[in-house]
């Protein structure tokens, strides 16, 4: 795999024609419903990336100074004071105000508001990480962000540049992806990687449909594969011969897919359209994926989530957390960080 530092990347970016010969290995392809902008941390140089999507290829936006956790390394244990890596989501906001209502005076070391994460994913629970609330939050002192290494755990940004950052948010698809070192390839490598787990998606996806079961369920891993309802491969593979056994041929099609990648396993998400004469429903597929020993990619875990009908609107980035007096906004109820 052909890497080029970062240092050297951040000086091709000057001239756009050439910065397009690099793309960050850490994104496949992105979408305008569930990836329109995706976040980038890179821990060693304390610094957040902002993507956004282009005609399916991320084109950087805007860059930001963070700091991470106290301690080097990714998380592993609660309290090691560590930033986990990986492929994250974030599910909901709070307000400053509302964090001092919560927590007092202690509360205000979260400054404008906070940002949860989905850590642990479901790959941090296979590799037994414990711990949570991990949030990108700002702080009522911006001289910490200059410090590099100063929270428990959390990505913390200046006051001004999280309510920027806001904009791009969407809760429950937005991603941020965490890594030490953010790596670019050059254009043919990354291409060529995005072919191989496109083409691991795709077969799965046809199989499906034209109901070939032994090339669908060949798409999962039979030693990692985990169903949060069906459990291991085994009873899942019984389960899904049964339903392909049926006579009726149900009418699938998937659109909006993005492929997010971070060392071991990658992250597909797709709005998944299924029409059968007992089911039709639309929901966001979101599939774990990770390679064999033959280096290919095998599906590790799927979940899916009904997707409500107004997310046919198209995201459009905006001040939706904070309003005019930069405080009031409605959030929901998260754990602490730690």
């Amino acid at each position: 795999m052909r890497y080029i530092s970062t240092t050297i990347v951040l000086l091709v970016l000057a001239t756009s024609a050439i910065a397009q010969e690099y793309l960050p290995s850490v994104i496949f392809q992105l979408d305008s419903k569930f990836s329109h902008h995706v976040l980038v941390v890179e821990k060693s140089t304390h610094s957040l990336y902002l993507y956004e999507n282009d005609n399916q290829q991320p084109k950087l936006i805007k860059k930001y100074k963070i700091a991470t956790g106290k301690m080097t390394g990714n998380k592993k244990i609660q309290g090691d004071k560590k930033t986990p890596e990986g492929i994250y989501h974030f599910k909901r906001f709070h307000s400053g105000k509302e964090l001092v209502e919560k927590y007092g005076e202690a509360g205000l070391i979260y400054g404008a508001g906070a940002f949860t994460m989905n850590y642990p994913n479901e790959i941090d629970r296979r590799n037994n990480k414990t711990g949570g609330g991990i949030w990108l939050h700002s702080t009522d002192d911006d001289s910490r962000v200059s410090k590099g290494l100063d929270s428990k755990g959390c990505v913390v940004a200046v006051d001004a540049d999280l309510k920027d950052i806001s904009q791009y948010i969407d809760l429950g698809n937005t991603s941020i992806i965490v890594t030490e070192n953010l790596h670019f390839l050059k254009k043919s490598t990354w291409q060529k990687n995005k072919e191989d787990i496109t083409q691991a998606i795709v077969t799965w996806a046809t199989a499906w449909k034209n109901k070939d079961f032994d090339n669908y369920i060949n798409q999962y891993s039979r030693t990692d594969f985990i169903h949060p309802y069906k459990g291991s491969f085994t009873p899942f593979k019984l389960y899904k011969r049964a339903i392909f056994k049926r006579k009726e041929v149900p009418q699938i099609s998937f659109r909006h897919i993005s492929i997010l990648n971070f060392d071991s396993y990658a992250v597909a998400t797709m709005e998944q359209d299924y029409k059968s004469q007992l089911v039709q429903d639309i929901g966001k597929k979101t599939l774990y994926l990770k390679r064999d020993s033959n280096y290919e990619w095998k599906i590790v875990s799927e979940q899916w989530a009904k997707l409500p009908d107004e997310t046919n609107i198209a995201f459009v980035p905006g001040m939706r957390y904070f309003t005019e007096d930069k405080n009031q906004v409605s959030a929901a109820n998260d754990s602490g960080s730690i």
